[in-house]
């Protein structure tokens, strides 16, 4: 296939090398790609020429935003991009920014080295899993990364990190996904001035990670971090804060924070601030104290959320007394606790780290329609106001008093003198609760909120309590 392109396209070009089996014309200029895996349909993007650094002699060079597809068609075949190739588009000053397709999973060395034109916001997509030596090298517009790669497990190497010579990167944002940040990442990004804040996915950060960011100030590290390797923060000399989550510290490699800001602190949790202490490296940030106010976070779970929710979990204060409550779904019960209590509602005291789980099973629940006749019709729709009885985890206040969804209006309806009530939270069905406080009308206006079921809980005064699981349907 290659020898039959190549004596397509030789004519006027004898000096030049072919590179490629598939040329696209585009607007203004071609792509070209090879095949890569032939079983698979897989192509790369790459120059039109094998020789030099600058592969684009005699050729259009891609001008404007570059936005690669994901698929091309060659001779009635599909074929999905999967790599850009060495060198590609290195030194295609007239590209202005580029758009890297989803199904890309490596970018070679050297792909888009001295493309000084690029200018922006530069995403990193979700199933990028290797970026070669110096890929962007000398891109000194890129303002900003977005940094989406889930499992990225190489990115350039100690003398050619990938993003050498963008002397204009200030920020690095990343996805919520993102599982891994391989060594060198970011090495000696000297203008990255701004806080990075490391997503809640992250586990694993490899050596030199942020070496030489001598401007960074802040980081902030969350808890699902269980490794770091050698240097990640090594001489990043302006680093005077850096904020960790996780009670235990992670496994921390040789000199990761040394020469760093002579002042730095590190921020830890309340009742793990004497383990950083006694912790190797750790301990050799120069100050640390623990977060104030003291807040811990109660993980609180359901065995399956289709069979029903907990409410009461996230971050408390340190000696709190908080409330957990299982709440089945229409067709489910209340088995137990995962540390085999029974009671539910519970009352945990907040003295250390506490998990658990909530055990749900399937049974039936009663179920109640109410018909509320003198709205049940309305432009010809009968509304259907439909309700579901806790009755394992509360006690109706009062059975002649029910909380009910008004469709017509979009609110739930409270009938219950503000003056008795202490407290009314509302939860969505994954138990998060989305509103508190006290309905000053009598009433939750619902109009905010997407259509679903919602978790209604009273407390009065006298401390007893409703909970009423809500949706409604319209035909």
């Amino acid at each position: 296939m290659k020898r039959l392109l190549i004596s397509l396209f030789l004519v006027g070009a004898t000096c030049l090398a072919w590179a490629y089996d598939i040329k696209v014309p585009m607007q203004g200029y071609s792509l070209y790609f090879n095949i890569v895996d032939s079983n698979q349909h897989h192509v790369a993007a790459t120059a039109p020429h094998t020789a030099g650094n600058y592969r684009w002699n005699g050729e259009k060079a891609p001008a404007g935003v570059l936005d690669l597809p994901s698929e091309i068609e060659f001779e009635g075949i599909k074929y999905t991009l999967t790599a850009i190739e060495e060198r590609a588009f290195s030194g295609c000053t007239r590209i202005t920014g580029v758009v890297l397709p989803t199904s890309l999973a490596s970018i070679g060395a050297y792909a888009f080295s001295n493309c000084t034109g690029m200018r922006g916001v530069l995403t990193i997509g979700e199933n990028i899993r290797s970026i070669g030596l110096s890929a962007f090298y000398g891109c000194k517009g890129i303002a900003e990364l977005q940094y989406n790669a889930v499992a990225c497990s190489s990115m350039g190497s100690s003398s050619n990190t990938v993003f050498s010579g963008c002397h204009g990167i200030k920020k690095v944002t990343f996805g919520p996904s993102v599982q891994q940040i391989p060594a060198y990442a970011f090495a000696g990004l000297n203008m990255l001035k701004t806080e990075v804040v490391l997503p809640e996915s992250l586990v694993t950060i490899g050596d030199y990670a942020f070496a030489y960011c001598n401007v960074l100030p802040r980081v902030t590290i969350p808890a699902s971090v269980k490794t770091m390797g050698e240097r990640v923060f090594y001489r990043c000399t302006n680093l005077k804060q850096v904020t960790i989550d996780a009670l235990v510290p992670p496994t921390l490699g040789n000199e990761s924070f040394s020469g760093i800001s002579a002042v730095a602190t590190l921020i830890v949790p309340c009742i793990g601030e004497e383990r950083y202490r006694q912790a190797d490296e750790w301990k050799r940030i120069p100050h640390i104290k623990k977060m104030e106010p003291c807040t811990i976070n109660i993980l609180a779970g359901s065995n399956d959320p289709q069979m029903g929710v907990v409410m009461g979990g996230g971050n408390h204060v340190l000696g709190d007394t908080i409330t957990l409550t299982a709440v089945c779904h229409a067709g489910y019960g209340f088995k137990g606790w995962s540390d085999g209590m029974t009671d539910n509602p519970r009352r945990v005291v907040i003295t250390d780290t506490f998990s658990c789980t909530a055990m749900f099973q399937a049974t039936e629940v009663k179920r109640e329609i109410e018909y509320v006749h003198d709205t049940i019709y309305k432009d010809g729709i009968e509304t259907i106001y439909e309700y579901y009885e806790i009755n394992d985890i509360a006690e109706p206040i009062d059975e002649q008093e029910e909380v009910v969804y008004n469709s017509q209006k979009r609110r739930i309806e409270v009938p219950i003198d503000r003056k008795e009530i202490v407290s009314v939270a509302l939860y969505n069905d994954a138990g998060v609760c989305v509103s508190t406080g006290k309905p000053r009308f009598g009433h939750i206006n619902m109009r905010r909120y997407p259509t679903g079921y919602y978790i209604v809980r009273i407390t009065t005064a006298d401390e007893e309590q409703a909970v009423r699981f809500l949706h409604v349907k319209n035909r």
